[in-house]
């Protein structure tokens, strides 16, 4: 899994910062990443310019899933600790 680093060191920190006391914005359960999924992850995006998803899945599916959602709603990996990843415009 690769970060993009299209955004500055300073940038990435205050992000970073931010992220961590953000409460959860996006549960997926059991069925996955379904299409309303995908659409309130970019709501919510389109809205903070963040958002934070919880998984619920062991590690090899989490960062499948983080990888799936990077590419479909087109934005940054910000952090990806334990069972919650950060996404950034």
């Amino acid at each position: 899994m690769s970060e993009e680093n299209n955004k500055s060191g300073s940038e990435r920190r205050l992000l970073k910062s931010s992220a961590k006391v953000r409460e959860v914005d996006v549960k997926i359960g059991k069925k996955g990443l379904t299409q309303n999924v995908i659409l309130e992850i970019q709501l919510v995006l389109n809205r903070d310019k963040m958002v934070k998803v919880s998984f619920r899945d062991e590690r090899e599916k989490r960062i499948k899933l983080v990888e799936t959602i990077q590419e479909k709603i087109d934005s940054t990996l910000i952090e990806f600790v334990g069972k919650t990843a950060t996404f950034a415009l």
